[in-house]
Order: C-alpha cells, then sequence, then structure tokens
C-alpha cells in the first residue's frame, strides 16, 4: 500500500482514477483510526486533495465514479456504525437496499457504505487544509449571451436553406431564378419502374419530409394531393420501366430520369395537355413506353414566373447529377429530408410509383405487388420461383439474375 502511494506521490507511475480509488480503500481497511486517516498531515491525504481540487481529474467526468469515490473515502468513518452491529443484521440492511448479502463483514461494511454514502454537497473552497471536507468542483454552467435570442419555434416542414442561401446570392440578377427539387422514387426494388420528380413548390405544406419518413400511405397520398393543389406548383414526373432499366442499368436509368423530368418542368405546354387530352398525361400501368413524363400545375398562378425572365437551379438528392442537364444543378446528400424542395418531389415520385405498383398488382396479382411494391421480399421471392418472372420484373437484378427464365417468364430449373 505505500509502495504505491510512495510511487505515485514521486511521479513513478501515472496517477489514475482507479489508482487514486484503490488507494483510498486500502488506507479505509488498513487504519482503524478514522481521525488519522481524514488528518490533514497525513500523506495519503496531501496528495488526493492535491490532486482532487484540480478539475483535470479524470474521475470527475463520471458521476458514478464520483459517488463511489467519496463513499470509500468516508467507509472508515461508517464502519464505527456498522462494527456494533451482527453480519446478520448487516445482511438484513442489505436485502432491505437490494444488494448482494455475500461476503465477510468487512466486505458487507464497505458494500453498505458505498450504497448509503452520497457525494458531499459541492464547496469550490476545498483545500489541503480541510481534506475530510474536500469535494470536486460544480460543473459550471453555461452563460447565456446577452445577444442569445430564444430558439424559434419547431417548424412542422422541411427548411428551404439550400434555396434561400441560392436566391439571396442571386438578388441582384435581373433574372428570376427558379428552384426545382428533384428526386427519385424505386431504385432498390426487383420489380416496377424507377420514378423520379422535378417540383417547384413556392408554398410551404405542413407536414414535407422525406416520403421514406412518412410510414402511412394515407398521409402521403394526402400531401400529394395538398402539393398539386397549391398555389403556383409546376411539377413532372418520369416513369423509367423495368425494360429500360434492365438496358442501361439502375443508376443511369434514375439519372435519365431525373433529367427528364426537369425537362419538363422546364417545358411544361398547356396547350399540349389540352390537346392530347388527361390519358396521355397520366401515369398509367397500361402504357407501353419505355420511359414518359407526365406534367402538371398551377400555370395560371406562376404567370410572375412565366412572364419574366428566369433561370433554373436544381437541387438533386444524392451524391450524383445527370448529364446533359437543361440547368445548373448541384446534388445534395440526404437532401429529402434536409431540404424542402427535394422533400416535396420524394412525396411526388413515391406516391406516383406506389400508385402504379397497385395497378400492376391487378395485372398481376399472384405477386402481391401493392404490398410489397415490388421489393425482395421472402413472399416476392417464393411467388417468382413458383409462378416465373413477370414483363415488369428487372431480370439484371439479383437474385434474378442469377436465375433461368423461358419466354414466358417461367423458372428453368
Amino acid at each position: 500500500f505505500f509502495f504505491l502511494l510512495t510511487e505515485m506521490r514521486m511521479g513513478i507511475i501515472t496517477i489514475t482514477r482507479r489508482r487514486l480509488t484503490r488507494a483510498v480503500f486500502f488506507a479505509s481497511l488498513i487504519f482503524s483510526d478514522t481521525s488519522a486517516i481524514a488528518h490533514k498531515h497525513h500523506p495519503t491525504f496531501i496528495m488526493m486533495a492535491q490532486h482532487c481540487t484540480t478539475s483535470t481529474v479524470q474521475y470527475r467526468r463520471s458521476a458514478r465514479l464520483q459517488t463511489k469515490f467519496f463513499a470509500i473515502r468516508n467507509a472508515s468513518q461508517l464502519s464505527e456504525q456498522y462494527d456494533s452491529l451482527k453480519v446478520s443484521e448487516l445482511r438484513d440492511l442489505l436485502r432491505q437496499s437490494g444488494l448482494a448479502v455475500s461476503g465477510v463483514k468487512s466486505v458487507l461494511i464497505e458494500r453498505l457504505a458505498l450504497a448509503t454514502e452520497s457525494p458531499p454537497t459541492t464547496n469550490n473552497d476545498a483545500t489541503i487544509e480541510d481534506v475530510g471536507n474536500l469535494q470536486p468542483k460544480a460543473k459550471r454552467a453555461r452563460k447565456k449571451s446577452v445577444s442569445e435570442t430564444p430558439s424559434p419555434p419547431a417548424v412542422d416542414c422541411l427548411p428551404r436553406t439550400l434555396e434561400l442561401a441560392l436566391l439571396s446570392a442571386h438578388k441582384d440578377s435581373n433574372t428570376n431564378l427558379v428552384i426545382i427539387g428533384v428526386d427519385e422514387a424505386g431504385r432498390g426494388p426487383l420489380a416496377g419502374p424507377v420514378v423520379a420528380a422535378a417540383a417547384i413548390v413556392p408554398t410551404n405544406i405542413s407536414g414535407i419530409t422525406d416520403s421514406k419518413k412518412i410510414t402511412k400511405e394515407s398521409e402521403r397520398e394526402r400531401l400529394y394531393e395538398e402539393i398539386i393543389a397549391s398555389p403556383g406548383i409546376r411539377y413532372a414526373v418520369a416513369v423509367v420501366s423495368a425494360q429500360r432499366i434492365d438496358e442501361i442499368n439502375i443508376l443511369q436509368a434514375t439519372l435519365e430520369g431525373m433529367r427528364m423530368a426537369v425537362e419538363g418542368v422546364m417545358n411544361i405546354d398547356n396547350e399540349k395537355q389540352d390537346r392530347n387530352g388527361k390519358k396521355m398525361n397520366a401515369a398509367s400501368a397500361e402504357r407501353k413506353d419505355l420511359s414518359y413524363v407526365i406534367t402538371g400545375g398551377d400555370i395560371a398562378g406562376s404567370n410572375s414566373v412565366k412572364n419574366q425572365p428566369s433561370s433554373y437551379h436544381s437541387l438533386i438528392d444524392g451524391n450524383k447529377v445527370p448529364k446533359e442537364m437543361p440547368c445548373p444543378c448541384e446534388s445534395l446528400i440526404k437532401g429529402d429530408s434536409r431540404e424542402y424542395s427535394i422533400g416535396a418531389a420524394s412525396i411526388l415520385a413515391k406516391v406516383t410509383r406506389d400508385r402504379l405498383m397497385h395497378e400492376y398488382d391487378l395485372k398481376y396479382p399472384e405477386f402481391n405487388l401493392k404490398q410489397h411494391k415490388g421489393y425482395g421480399t421472402a413472399a416476392h421471392m417464393s411467388a417468382v420461383r413458383k409462378y416465373g418472372a413477370s414483363p415488369i420484373h428487372r431480370r439484371t437484378f439479383a437474385p434474378l439474375k442469377h436465375m433461368e427464365f423461358d419466354e414466358e417468364g417461367k423458372v428453368i430449373e
């Protein structure tokens, strides 16, 4: 014990919280005279006082270790209270406290001391001259700056952080900057198209966030209807089929859909929609196109944009941008949960794809597509092995690419 203390005091070994705690514990066992152990001239406590009054002592960082330290320090004082008790009485006290009752009497006393003793109240004036009253420094409360203002109330939709920064940087220009949010849905499934949406949404709508975080399909549907009915909305949704995905791979198909959607927003033509009718401007499971775009919006409400020279800037979710974009663009990782316009686009893409999968479910009911939306669940793969692959299955996706199919899509064993 004294060898350990000497090495710690002389700096031969590093003073750690474990060694410091152990030294106090040894002291409580060795010295029966509690006045001697707590007295200021004892070298053990001189050393401890010097380190306990320093804010850099490591054990201060743990409230549990603080409690243990002070309980052990006072164990010898508490031992006078428990020494007169029998072992059976000590064990009864331990049982009442919900503690273990095994061990010799000294262990039981120590256990009771640790359980009943708590750190004394904070006293930053503790010195070497008053080791018995030594206490750790209280953690300073963070001072509030005079200029600090109360935080604004929590918003119920995503912020427009990057959008506002771009608009601010563009305010001295003679053109009107329009921000387009772009996102996709359906990159991972084994069946169905990948859908990309681009949207200009001037109105703040409560609840707009990443569509993946909106777990209820009915809630996504409600937000979708609110978005497409909001003042000044302009949007385009590109649908890229499974056949096109197999031709150029999913990444290129996704980027192609994003580019098509942005082009659709920038070139919305009301007269073309009236001439071709609504059916040609709707996503449908009956369409045979490899890829197509549907558009919509409040064209009358966006006349202020239409009648001014405008420049566009696209914010794209992810870490890649499509080639040959019709306007400047930048990617934003996790943008669908960070930027309002991208979050709105994610809802448009997700709901459009979910509606398509419900239609495909009517055509191919054996796969239960309305349930898993084309993802590779165990039930879906079981249906593929039993019924084969449908025309909307992506043959280049694993595990389908490792399976062999005949002309009708049946699995060849």
